[in-house]
């Protein structure tokens, strides 16, 4: 059982890394070896867990009972909330619940029981986790590659489970700018242990209790890994995903000088770049992303959009820059951009370990 290697010796200076970025539509994997070019790494993209799960619910002819973590809903909350419209019952377990709605009560009011133990017989189970490491394991071992790492490194979009009264948006976005106001390097976006407050993240770690897990949020990685090999500042990174969109400006010093996440499916070309012009001359506010239905803007230095050397562009909708009046450049770190987010992981594991 791997434990992980916290400190490489200048004899075995070779970091090796399992890192698997999981987003609503696909999880994709770098097997990294630091010694090896990152052609030569193992890539894999597959579904995404809860896009899987999700069909094995659609196929299910009977009740269902959910036990496991929290993890990624979206697909699988879907699917779930149908299978009870077809008549099923299903029940889940309370931290599998969560990948519902964190407010049980929401989850019980889709029809859904929450309890321990099946309350019916006759059912199918499906386990709730964003991670299959036996399913990997597998696939390696076949490759004749030993699935022995020093990090497993994983990312995942977690809005937080918000205290009573408290929008999911506020606190999501209030954790992004507590991060920035501790003058974090860009490549310091992540946890060896995190916080209580990220549901989805403990269920990764309630997962993965055996070995040195590295996480951090979905978008924080796809920005880190934007800017792999980049060395001007101060930089954009923007990673337009199917849910959220983030802004990140990095200044001199490597330090996030300022961020802003909305909902991708309130933007188009001309507001996006408008609001990147308007974001790197410090002329966003947060309230105004918040009551324009986003999650939150937070500013510590303004530098102007004159003086930004490159604006990097990543995630599965950067097409809405395509021919983009900003001199933009989609970002294809180790040139795969499926890879933004897995390398992400490794640039801050290796600055972690150094």
């Amino acid at each position: 059982m791997l434990h992980g290697h916290l400190h490489l010796t200048a004899k075995e200076n070779s970091l090796r890394v399992f890192a698997i970025d999981i987003g609503m539509g696909t999880q994709d994997v770098l097997v990294y070896k630091t010694r090896k070019n990152h052609e030569n790494n193992i890539k894999m993209v597959f579904p995404s867990p809860t896009r899987i799960l999700a069909r094995r619910v659609m196929q299910a002819d009977r009740n269902l009972f959910v036990r496991g973590v929290t993890m990624g809903g979206g697909p699988l909350a879907f699917a779930l909330k149908s299978h009870v419209d077809k008549g099923f019952r299903v029940a889940m377990q309370t931290e599998a619940a969560s990948t519902v709605r964190d407010d049980l009560n929401q989850v019980r009011e889709l029809g859904i029981e929450v309890v321990e133990e099946p309350p019916f017989d006759n059912y199918t189970v499906i386990e709730t986790k964003d991670v299959n490491l036996e399913f990997y394991r597998e696939i390696l071992e076949s490759l004749g590659e030993d699935f022995n790492f020093d990090y497993i490194g994983v990312a995942v979009q977690d809005h937080g489970r918000a205290p009573p009264g408290e929008s999911d948006r506020v606190f999501r976005f209030k954790n992004f700018r507590r991060l920035m106001e501790k003058g974090k390097s860009y490549l310091e976006l992540g946890y060896k242990e995190p916080p209580e407050y990220y549901t989805r993240m403990q269920g990764v770690m309630n997962t993965l209790k055996d070995y040195n897990v590295f996480i951090s949020d979905s978008k924080l990685a796809a920005i880190v890994g934007a800017l792999h090999g980049i060395k001007e500042r101060p930089v954009i990174a923007i990673d337009i995903g199917n849910g959220h969109t983030l802004i990140a400006l990095v200044g001199e010093d490597d330090r996030v000088i300022g961020m802003l996440e909305h909902h991708t499916g309130l933007l188009n070309k001309n507001k996006l770049e408008e609001l990147i012009i308007r974001f790197a001359n410090g002329n966003v506010t947060n309230e105004e992303i918040y009551n324009d239905s986003g999650h939150g803007c937070h500013i510590i230095e303004s530098v102007g959009i004159e003086q930004i050397r490159r604006i990097l562009v990543t995630g599965p909708n950067r097409k809405m820059l395509q021919n983009s009046s900003l001199e933009v450049e989609f970002a294809t770190p180790i040139g795969d951009v499926m890879m933004t987010g897995t390398i992400g992981l490794v640039d801050m594991i290796e600055y972690l370990s150094r």
